[in-house]
């Protein structure tokens, strides 16, 4: 079957995550017996599959196994530590785990937004330094704003006139082309540069800037996840798909240490930009930058929609 038809069957249901630590443990049992005759397997179920990680990524375990067992000894003896080096960061094919992220954002419910309403962020800023924890709250109608620092005192001023205001986001989400081709040539060709933390700082390899400005574009808009149409944030993760060079890393974890699936463009030693998405439903939770030695990373603690400053959803 081919990768197309195996998506397109994936469309009509949210499958689950196959065991593969038991597929692990079933290669590895086979390399050593070492049988030269092939066996019969009893014949059972295929495995289900959840949060993006497709067949052709069991197939790269198996691949990696056997990799270990060619760095080991004579005789067929596995060399255990390279195993579980693998085991520690495995790269997964983008394609596969966005469109199933697409396909979960696709089926999620449209929420109702009233511009009476606020939009709510907590976030952490891991950038150097003691930098607080912030609460955002921003009318839906652009005209008022309210912060709270590390649970202190909410503070009520006036909206952000800038990138930031979320009638402006709003307005500009539901411009957006629906296509991922035409959303990828937008995205590459924005004025200016719009991203939640730059990856390569001052200057960006020559031919990577298109696609650097459209990385950073996407993740930008999906920290802005409660009012992302569902369409528009499919759209978005097929989109990232397309980027050259974007992988997926399994066991990624964002600067507050939460574990999810980082989808990653790396520039070498330009820097590595890394947005990290939750392995069960593939919401934003933030974004890391690796760059000469040094990490910083911004993480969205929550979101949602709320009614008044100072509410939580």
């Amino acid at each position: 079957m081919s990768e197309l038809e195996l998506l397109r069957k994936l469309r009509d249901e949210v499958p689950e995550r196959p065991d593969v630590r038991a597929e692990e443990r079933r290669l590895l049992a086979e390399i050593r017996a070492g049988s030269s005759s092939p066996r019969r397997r009893p014949a059972r179920p295929a495995p289900r599959l959840r949060w993006g990680l497709s067949l052709a990524g069991v197939g790269a375990l198996a691949v990696a196994v056997v990799a270990a067992t060619q760095l080991g000894g004579a005789g067929g003896q596995v060399n255990q530590q390279a195993v579980n080096q693998q085991a520690v960061v495995r790269l997964l094919a983008a394609a596969p785990v966005l469109e199933r992220a697409a396909l979960v954002a696709a089926k999620s419910p449209a929420t109702e937004i009233r511009q009476d309403q606020w939009f709510y962020l907590k976030e952490s800023q891991h950038l150097g330094g003691n930098l607080p924890t912030y609460e955002l709250w921003s009318r839906m109608d652009g005209g008022r704003d309210a912060v709270r620092e590390d649970g202190g005192k909410l503070k009520i001023g006036d909206g952000e006139k800038g990138p930031t205001n979320p009638a402006k986001t709003q307005q500009e989400l539901e411009g957006l082309p629906g296509d991922p081709d035409a959303l990828l040539e937008h995205f590459r060709n924005l004025p200016n540069e719009r991203t939640p933390l730059s990856i390569c700082e001052p200057r960006c390899p020559a031919g990577a800037e298109k696609d650097v400005k459209a990385f950073g574009a996407i993740g930008w808009y999906l920290k802005y996840g409660p009012i992302i149409p569902p369409a528009k944030a499919a759209a978005m993760y097929r989109a990232l798909a397309k980027i050259p060079n974007v992988t997926v890393e399994e066991n990624a974890t964002d600067g507050d240490g939460r574990k999810g699936l980082g989808v990653v463009l790396d520039l070498g030693t330009a820097g590595k930009g890394s947005y990290i998405l939750d392995p069960g439903d593939y919401h934003y939770l933030g974004v890391k930058v690796e760059s000469d030695g040094e990490t910083r990373a911004m993480s969205v603690l929550a979101s949602g929609i709320v009614d008044e400053p100072g509410q939580m959803p």
